[in-house]
């Protein structure tokens, strides 16, 4: 399923209506998978609270996790806007497997995951990939054309 068809079913659900009810403050903030397991979880953010609710996808029901506060970001929160995700999951994932051949070929993968959120002055991927060297991977690309916006590779002990 594409993103913003994700958030179009989830936003005209009953239980996310009547939710939404008494959280007027919250916006999309972002989008976390695990694309392994594609199990969506949505976090909902209220700036005047500094909270998250998650809202995460279980067949044809949702499940909303209460508030959690969160750290103070270096930058402000924004608002996360379906319509600025224009290629799908799977072609950013093609897209990062480029990177990775190109930049990281000899890293073996193990398990990644994927954010989408607007960082840095655009809505982006945000790849993570852990790798069996204890090295993390991190691909952030756009999320409208599919651009490589940053790459690094890190130790996971350096990573945070």
């Amino acid at each position: 399923m594409e993103f913003k068809d994700l958030i179009t079913e989830i936003e005209s659900m009953p239980a996310f209506k009547e939710w939404k009810k008494t959280h007027e403050g919250f916006y999309l903030a972002h989008a976390f998978v695990m694309p392994s397991d594609n199990v969506w979880q949505i976090g909902y953010y209220d700036k005047e609270s500094n909270k998250v609710d998650t809202i995460t996808k279980l067949g044809d029901e949702i499940k909303i996790e209460p508030a959690q506060e969160i750290l103070k970001a270096s930058q402000e929160i924004l608002e996360l806007n379906p319509e600025d995700v224009k290629i799908s999951v799977k072609e950013a994932l093609e897209k990062a497997s480029e990177c990775i051949k190109e930049n990281y070929s000899k890293e073996i993968l193990l398990k990644h995951f994927l954010i989408i959120q607007h960082l840095e002055g655009e809505t982006v991927y945000n790849i993570t990939y852990v790798t069996q060297s204890f090295k993390t991977i991190n691909i952030k690309l756009s999320t409208i054309d599919g651009k490589i916006v940053k790459h690094t590779l890190e130790k996971l002990a350096d990573f945070g």
